[in-house]
């Protein structure tokens, strides 16, 4: 227990170093070549991620970081071409992201790039020093590389783009199944999106420690732990690596391990804070994200609140309720300073939305990876699982627009 205690005090105190700005934190892999990034004409580059829509549900962009790898650029006394290092944030055209994925007005005319994580490019544009991102206006593929490591990049990116063409035949249903098992949101109805926000569920769209915790459920608590641990790493692999993501696979790891190795004295509490340290030495980039500032919030608000607002509860209201309540107020308190002081605005609604939605989200979640399954074995069947998820979203959007007509705090 000491040793579990010294982790959770030391993740604290660092937690307090670096928020407070009493450490400087410097973000390693900045821009660094013989050429200027605000000349930079175009870039080498390897892509760090799968991008992602920018500007909101109906922006007309992508963002993503890539690795560099040469940079050329007009300097004084001509254009020059040299090796670079680090990685920037690129702005990438829908056209180019979105030419293979299926219903797409860019798809239609042939050809297309794969931009997932792991392709490498060259791309051509400008810096934005406004906005710190590099705007791609054209782009040429570079290939995968070789090695175990791009052939298993390349094998994702592949399963990535069938699976939406999959799901794309599953009309709304399916732009929902991409969001929660992909991350994927460009097909997610913007209404359903604003509603899911204003009700405080945005975390349930938001890969997190819920979704791996619903697949892990599915794999079976008694399945061997090596077969639960590939299952998992499966899992985060296709889907990506998100802060939150990241940090419920670094706490499930390590609590399963300390479960079958019998280390004694280790808890939630420990293995979180061991997980910080971790985190943070290893993808200190994501440090200042909201995603894993509240990620974070919220797991030790559930550790350390939700047993005593449970006991308290629990004279008012049935423990079926009472426990589950309990478990959601304590990651809103915990959350709500963060989210007023990134957002402005915090939506209490959240608090029973959860208790609700999120069993809806699991059942959806465990029925749609069961009519994957039979849908990939039995192809005729997938008119009748789209038939089914769409049933099942029509009560999650109903169940959603209730909570979301309720006000926002400071909104």
């Amino acid at each position: 227990m000491v040793k579990a205690n010294s982790f959770l005090l030391a993740a604290a105190v660092c937690a307090v170093f670096l928020y407070c700005g009493l450490v400087p934190v410097r973000n390693g892999g900045g821009y660094a070549s013989v050429v200027p990034v605000s000349s930079a004409v175009s870039l080498d580059c390897r892509l760090c991620c799968s991008p992602s829509k920018s500007y909101g549900g109906g922006g007309a962009a992508y963002r993503c970081t890539a690795e560099l790898l040469r940079a050329c650029g007009h300097v004084p006394g001509g254009l020059v071409c040299g090796d670079a290092a680090g990685r920037v944030c690129l702005s990438i055209p829908s056209g180019m992201v979105e030419s293979l994925y299926p219903g797409r007005l860019y798809s239609k005319g042939g050809g297309g790039f794969l931009m997932e994580d792991g392709a490498s490019f060259r791309v051509r544009g400008s810096w934005n020093a406004r906005r710190e991102v590099f705007e791609v206006c054209a782009a040429e593929e570079l290939g995968w590389g070789a090695g175990v490591c791009s052939l298993l990049l390349y094998a994702r990116a592949r399963a990535r783009l069938g699976f939406r063409r999959l799901l794309y035949s599953w009309g709304r249903a399916g732009s929902l199944v991409l969001a929660l098992l992909s991350g994927a949101r460009e097909y997610l109805d913007t209404d359903l999106s604003d509603s899911f926000r204003k009700a405080g569920l945005s975390h349930v769209l938001a890969l997190s420690g819920m979704h791996l915790a619903l697949f892990s459920k599915l794999l079976g608590k008694r399945r061997n732990f090596f077969v639960r641990l590939l299952g998992m790493a499966s899992f985060v692999f296709f889907a990506g690596l998100s802060p939150s993501l990241f940090r419920a696979f670094l706490c499930a790891f390590l609590l399963s391990a300390c479960s079958g190795l019998h280390v004694p004295g280790a808890d939630g509490r420990g293995v979180l804070g061991a997980v910080f340290l971790l985190h943070v030495l290893l993808r200190r980039e994501d440090m200042y994200s909201p995603a894993f500032m509240l990620s974070y919030a919220a797991m030790a608000g559930i550790l350390f609140l939700s047993a005593p607002l449970c006991r308290f509860l629990v004279r008012l209201l049935p423990p079926v309720i009472a426990d589950p309540l309990a478990v959601s107020l304590a990651a809103f308190l915990a959350t709500a300073p963060i989210s007023f002081c990134l957002f402005a605005c915090v939506a209490p609604a959240g608090i029973l939305a959860s208790v609700v939605v999120s069993p809806l989200i699991g059942l959806f979640m465990a029925a749609s990876l069961v009519l994957l399954l039979l849908a990939l074995a039995f192809p005729a069947l997938v008119p009748v699982g789209a038939k089914v998820l769409n049933v099942l979203l029509f009560i999650i959007e109903r169940a959603v627009g209730v909570f979301a007509a309720f006000p926002l705090f400071g909104g």
